[in-house]
């Protein structure tokens, strides 16, 4: 039997990336997680991997992540460090805390001596400059990790990897000096449409419920279904008003969300996309926000797949779970490229 490549996955968010790495022959052998909540769904979906609890940049959780990624002969380690602090959509909080977060990761890399590893994050992320280096972010891994390990970056889109929505981010692909590269998989010309994808569900124009699991959504009151009712795909709701109907007063936000165009992947969806006056994300043909189920078909996840128990009826922990989502076939193709040359 084929031995698996273990991984260690960084900053987890219950792992929804990784979806189709077990089939590929990937294992998930140590994850870390500061949320308990989240923690606790990448455990429903990932039980033989242990899960280390706590702050990444905890003296005391970080060296025992060091220790235990040791001790179980890791081969592969993959973050995906809160984009925030970077995205333009998240207000770019390049003072905060989560914003140097990259430099604990480069720590780990140099202690554990990797041997491959990426780094996922907002688009804006690599040209960033913080408050304590005057060099970008992509200068400073460079510079850090070489000669040691060899960095690639590329901005990369997750619809030309199968994926019915369009999410670019921003990769470094790193490799040990004395192994060969791991290289970007190619992308694709062909896209897939929203509507391919999301289209034999059944419409939920009234009560917003349906009888089929996450394929519901909260009612939107007839003021708001009046404003977004003749909004065209690709423009948001001119003049979004509250539930009462009084117009909101706060300014619309230059990165909010549209409603999506059926014959293309649909828009970059956020964490608040049920919100018609900032992280909107309209269905095509209908007056609504999308649907849970919706918007994990549109991130690339199976129908089918699990949601805990406890975690079902929590709709926006969902939305903030996807939203935050490294999209699985992009992260298939990069582990298809890595199976290449990694050994077994």
């Amino acid at each position: 039997m084929t031995k698996p490549i273990k991984y260690f996955s960084g900053f987890a968010n219950v792992g929804i990336g990784f979806v189709y790495a077990k089939s590929l022959g990937f294992e998930c052998a140590l994850a870390n997680e500061y949320d308990l909540t989240r923690a606790s769904w990448h455990q429903h979906s990932y039980p033989d991997a242990e899960m280390v609890v706590g702050d990444f940049t905890d003296p005391e959780v970080f060296e025992k992540l060091v220790r235990r990624f040791k001790e179980l002969e890791i081969d592969v380690a993959c973050f995906s460090p809160c984009c925030q602090p970077f995205s333009r959509a998240g207000g770019q909080h390049l003072d905060s805390p989560e914003a140097f977060y990259f430099l604990w990761i480069l720590k780990f890399i140099e202690r554990t001596g990797l041997k491959y590893a990426w780094i996922e994050n907002a688009k804006e992320f690599p040209n960033a400059v913080l408050s304590d280096d005057p060099r970008p972010i992509k200068q400073r891994i460079v510079e850090t990790l070489t000669p040691s390990h060899h960095v690639e970056l590329q901005i990369q889109d997750a619809a030309r990897f199968g994926t019915a929505q369009s999410r670019r981010r921003s990769l470094f692909l790193i490799s040990r000096s004395d192994l060969p590269r791991w290289e970007f998989p190619k992308q694709t010309d062909a896209l897939i449409s929203a509507e391919s994808v999301i289209g034999h569900l059944p419409p939920i124009w009234t009560n917003g419920r349906s009888a089929i699991l996450m394929h519901n959504v909260p009612p939107l009151p007839k003021c708001q279904i009046d404003c977004i009712k003749d909004v065209p795909a690709g423009m948001w709701a001119p003049h979004p008003v509250n539930k009462r109907g009084m117009p909101y007063v706060k300014p619309k936000p230059k990165y909010a969300f549209r409603r999506i165009y059926a014959d293309r992947p649909c828009n970059t969806i956020l964490q608040k996309s049920a919100s018609i006056t900032g992280y909107q994300t309209l269905h095509y043909k209908e007056n609504r926000v999308l649907s849970p189920l919706e918007i994990i078909l549109l991130t690339g996840l199976p129908q089918n797949w699990s949601v805990p128990t406890w975690a079902r009826c929590k709709h926006q922990l969902v939305r903030d779970v996807l939203g935050e989502a490294f999209a699985p076939r992009h992260v298939e193709r990069l582990l298809q490229e890595l199976l290449k040359i990694a050994p077994r």
